[in-house]
């Protein structure tokens, strides 16, 4: 009896489970730029995709507009081993893919990723760079760790290396201003490269 009660108990359990499985979701686009989201029920729910709005207008405290500097302007594209195709990262002006570039202009300013209060203050397509030692540091205000590109020479062909983390001179990506030859090296070992 008690193994009959032990084992309805494991399919019930069982059963309940599967059937508080997520609804797999898949999305498609259509022409209209919009997207159409089907569920599994086969309910259609169709919206519009959000694209941050640009304000160069925008003040942070501790931060001003800032322009980046013109050698890293432009479409660079880069590609992985695991895509067959390139994505985009385009710099502009006052822009970096789309978050409007600031420089840190209060030197005391401590900025706290666990800040309830910086976290809405500091929210918005914003990003902070700086230029040093011939590298453009970026990162969000909040974060810790900057991504830092570096303008150079690959097979020929003008780069920007880029790397992530605590080592600047490790090479993590590779975006070039062509993108057939992004997609040609998409499989490269970038960290082999040393700077």
């Amino acid at each position: 009896m008690k193994k009959l009660l032990f084992t309805s108990a494991i399919l019930l359990t069982g059963l309940m489970i599967t059937g508080c499985a997520p609804i797999k979701h898949e999305i498609t686009h259509n022409e209209t730029s919009s997207k159409t989201e089907k569920h599994s029920s086969s309910h259609k729910k169709q919206y519009q995709i959000a694209t941050p709005k640009i304000d160069l207008h925008k003040k942070y405290k501790g931060f001003k507009l800032t322009t980046v500097p013109s050698q890293y302007r432009g479409t660079w594209y880069r590609a992985d081993p695991y895509s067959k195709k390139a994505t985009k990262l385009v710099i502009t002006t006052h822009t970096f893919n789309g978050y409007v570039t600031y420089q840190k202009t209060d030197p005391n300013l401590k900025l706290d990723h666990n800040s309830e209060k910086q976290n809405k203050e500091y929210a918005g397509n914003a990003v902070m760079i700086s230029t040093d030692n011939g590298v453009l540091k970026e990162r969000g205000f909040l974060d810790t760790v900057d991504m830092v590109y570096k303008l150079g020479q690959f097979k020929g062909q003008s780069c920007l290396f880029m790397s992530y983390g605590t080592n600047h001179n490790t090479v993590n990506g590779v975006a070039f201003k062509d993108k057939k030859v992004a997609l040609k090296y998409r499989k490269y070992d970038f960290s082999k490269i040393k700077q």
